[in-house]
């Protein structure tokens, strides 16, 4: 889908949203925000990529935090301006791999981290969701249960030697010398790469249990701002709204999550009896949050040196 029509539809469902409910209430809730709520909302929203930051690290030992956070919060940019939520993910490990002796090992643990950080994410929905099925019944969590048992099957089948050979041979068919050089070869070493993730359970299951508390502290900055806007529910249903809201945006249909991200809020909360107008104060104050990390990725970018830039 181009850009300009994801940005249109990103408009279109935020004047819809901004029809239906009472904008001068929106406006008066956002600027009476309680100040401390917001400063709390802000620590915890930046220790998400602090925390994101580490859970990479145990995949890349050998690469400094500092590097690791700087290329998260880059990542957090380009997941808002280029098309796709996982854009950001394709930068960072271009970024990360970029000169690296072993580059396809790089993007294989960036790509695992991912996994991992949606397992972790998926299982503290999980939880929120078996807390509180009198709101939400059971069937979004026997969906986020199958979503936990396909993401498995996906590691599984990419460390396995056979499914990891068939792979290859689809990927083989009809090609050259030269597909070889720049795609079977390169996909060869991150399969092999991958494999090699798997075979170190305890530093994959430390991987998952970063991804939970990266989680946590996404769930309880969204707790925190709720609070700050008058929202008051329990930390069980914020693991469910937020890890629920969190796949929804990572469909590519609007830009950076928005539109989508105030869409699904309003939608969920109101299962639990928030009304339409706090619940969209919360979207666009998640929002305003995202727009800070991303220019904080944005001022990393333009101060970090770029190949054929010369120092001054």
């Amino acid at each position: 889908m181009r850009y300009w029509l994801k940005l249109l539809i990103s408009l279109l469902i935020l004047a819809i949203l901004l029809w239906r409910v009472d904008v001068g209430a929106v406006t008066q809730a956002l600027l009476s925000a309680a100040p401390g709520g917001l400063a709390l909302a802000s620590l915890l929203f930046f220790l998400v990529h602090g925390v994101n930051a580490a859970r990479l690290r145990v995949l890349l030992p050998e690469v400094p935090f500092g590097r690791l956070l700087s290329q998260t919060l880059v990542a957090q940019l380009y997941a808002l301006v280029l098309p796709g939520q996982v854009a950001g993910e394709v930068v960072k490990a271009y970024r990360l791999s970029r000169g690296a002796v072993e580059a396809e090992r790089v993007v294989s643990a960036v790509a695992f981290d991912k996994l991992t950080g949606l397992t972790g994410l998926l299982l503290l929905t999980a939880g929120g969701l078996a807390v509180q099925r009198q709101h939400f019944g059971t069937g979004l969590l026997l969906l986020v249960g199958m979503v936990l048992a396909g993401l498995g099957g996906v590691a599984m089948l990419c460390a396995l030697d056979r499914p990891r050979r068939v792979i290859l041979r689809l990927l083989a068919i009809g090609g050259g010398p030269r597909r070889e050089a720049w795609l079977l070869s390169p996909a060869r070493r991150f399969l092999d790469a991958w494999a090699a993730q798997m075979r170190r359970p305890g530093r994959a299951a430390l991987s998952v249990l970063c991804g939970i508390l990266a989680q946590f502290c996404a769930v309880a900055g969204s707790q925190a701002l709720g609070l700050a806007v008058g929202i008051d529910q329990p930390f069980s249903v914020w693991a469910a709204v937020i890890g629920l809201m969190s796949v929804i945006v990572l469909a590519p249909v609007t830009v950076g999550g928005i539109g989508l991200r105030e869409a699904s809020l309003i939608g969920l909360l109101d299962m639990v009896g928030v009304g339409h107008d706090a619940a969209l104060v919360l979207g666009l104050g998640i929002l305003a949050f995202q727009l800070m990390v991303a220019l904080c990725g944005a001022l990393i970018d333009m101060a970090a040196p770029h190949p054929g830039s010369s120092p001054s």
